[in-house]
């Protein structure tokens, strides 16, 4: 945050015209990377901006020593200079009161502070070619922007600078690697459903665990992201995404699915390089995780769901977000209301019915609160109407002593063999490291190692979709057990509607004569194949 002028410009040339005749206007210019008291906030004698204060001590006392009078100060405290795609603000405002005068120089305690890249050293240069009048130097390194030589040197300093920061990346890259092969720990923010050390958080895992248990069986992840929001949970909040009014922000949608199909909840470890993490897309984590020998690595923290419990959330997620593009779902649909929606049908004309709520008046009808109407508006025949709640019941009976009649029917779990494809799995990660070998030795050309690489790859990311859809079929299975009976009472209609959709293809409302009470044997449920 820039800070307010401790001297103005008016008020250094009015003290030039009576008795400083040198005084030059200055900026100074602080940067700190990574200001620790905000990382480690409660866990640090540390105060904010403490070392950037020291930064401006610095530059003062230096510019005082050359007759220079610092009249504005530029502090980008906890923002990196090695990365492109992070603007430094006070940095670009700096270049700004350069150009248009407000300052003529600037001071800086060392030129790594100033710029880390060559593209910004390259556009201070710039400047400063422009108008050889302006002044800059660096407290500590010698750096004298003034002058063809400073300047040429800044330019080496910055390039050197940009090579040590690549060659950091690349070998942090390679440890953070081989750490994920190994299932090690790394640094980040405490992820939600766990404690910092790893163990289950008491509050937040087991809300995780059940949204991931439900999710499968029809449960939304707009109805998780509202059950979370109801009990007060909020995204973290930072400086920079912090709101004005100091409000905190709701928990988006896209967060809440992210921790849904997060391999980290089944144990498996991810590895997802910082570019990729950086593209246009948001990654789809279930691809990221990481094989050794074919098989998933595992973490350093405890489970909180199975691998199949955590394929069949992520498989239920994929399958909606398909439909959804396919426009067969309205966006992040939360809910829904009606047990029978979409699988009602008019027994006159076969149209889908709709469920809407009575209108106001005395109609003895209204206190059942909504009907199933075939509406005419919308393609029907507009010549049914039945109250909603009673078909419902007959239904969700005949459902259940189904399902009660049908569990030794059931093919078993167990017959589901998951690991069919490790094998393979494991054949294409050594594949992948020969073609990688004979490449190295110049057996092979760069263009025919690439061809061999990523038609393994594609073989690869098939297989592991595969593997995750017969997790999911075992966790389907095992759905239809007494859990769903005992179960039945606590599911969301959501929940409820999902199971129905997987035994009932339709229920036919037959119409009846006006005024006739409510008669099961005109509700005809058509059952799946």
């Amino acid at each position: 945050m820039t800070t307010t002028m401790e001297l103005t410009c008016t008020d250094v040339a009015a003290r030039a015209t009576r008795s400083e005749p040198d005084l030059i206007p200055v900026g100074s210019y602080v940067r700190l990377s990574l200001d620790r008291a905000l990382k480690y906030a409660g866990k640090t004698d540390r105060q904010e901006g403490e070392q950037v204060g020291t930064q401006l001590k610095r530059n003062g006392a230096f510019s005082s020593d050359l007759g220079w009078t610092v009249v504005r100060e530029y502090n980008d405290n906890n923002t990196p200079a090695s990365d492109p795609l992070i603007i430094r603000p006070e940095f670009e405002q700096m270049l700004k009161d350069l150009e248009s005068g407000v300052i003529r120089g600037i001071v800086f305690t060392h030129s790594d502070r100033l710029a880390r890249l060559e593209y910004d050293a390259a556009r201070i240069n710039r400047l400063y070619t422009i108008n050889p009048r302006l002044v800059g130097r660096a407290v500590d390194g010698g750096t004298d922007l003034s002058t063809v030589e400073g300047r040429s040197m800044f330019m080496m300093q910055a390039t050197m600078g940009g090579v040590e920061v690549a060659n950091t990346k690349r070998r942090v890259s390679g440890t953070n690697r081989a750490n994920a092969e190994k299932g090690r720990k790394h640094g980040g923010q405490r992820a939600f459903g766990w404690n910092e050390d790893g163990t289950i958080h008491e509050v937040e895992g087991p809300l995780l665990r059940a949204a991931i248990r439900s999710v499968p069986g029809g449960l939304r992840v707009g109805e998780v992201r509202k059950q979370w929001m109801a009990l007060g949970f909020r995204p973290k909040q930072n400086k920079r995404r912090a709101r004005k009014d100091g409000t905190q922000y709701s928990i988006q949608h896209s967060a809440v699915e992210a921790i849904l199909v997060n391999p980290r909840s089944c144990g498996y470890r991810i590895y997802l390089p910082q570019v990729e993490r950086r593209g246009a897309k948001k990654p789809w984590l279930p691809d990221h995780v990481m094989y050794v020998d074919g098989k998933p690595v595992m973490g350093w923290w405890e489970a909180l769901v199975s691998p199949e419990e955590w394929a069949a959330c992520v498989e239920t997620i994929e399958a909606r977000k398909a439909a959804r593009k396919a426009g067969n779902l309205t966006p992040h649909d939360t809910g829904h209301k009606y047990l029978l929606s979409g699988i009602a049908r008019c027994g006159k004309c076969s149209f889908p019915l709709h469920a809407n709520w009575y209108s106001k008046g005395t109609s003895s009808y209204n206190k059942y609160g909504y009907r199933y109407a075939c509406l005419s508006n919308l393609g029907g025949c507009g010549g049914l109407s039945r109250v909603g709640p009673p078909i419902e019941d007959l239904v969700t009976e005949v459902f259940l002593t189904e399902v009660q009649r049908s569990l030794g029917a059931v093919k078993s779990a167990e017959e589901v063999d998951v690991t069919r494809n490790d094998d393979r799995l494991g054949q294409i990660s050594q594949e992948i490291d020969e073609v990688n070998d004979r490449r190295r030795e110049k057996r092979l050309s760069m263009s025919q190692a690439l061809d061999m690489i990523e038609e393994l790859e594609e073989e690869r990311d098939t297989l592991t979709r595969e593997r995750r859809k017969l997790l999911a079929l075992k966790v389907q299975r095992q759905d239809a057990s007494p859990d769903l009976l005992k179960d039945w009472e606590g599911y969301s209609t959501s929940e409820k509607k999902e199971r129905l959709r997987r035994s009932i293809r339709a229920v036919m409302v037959h119409p009846a004569g006006r005024g006739k009470r409510f008669d099961p044997a005109l509700i005809e449920v058509v059952w799946a194949d």
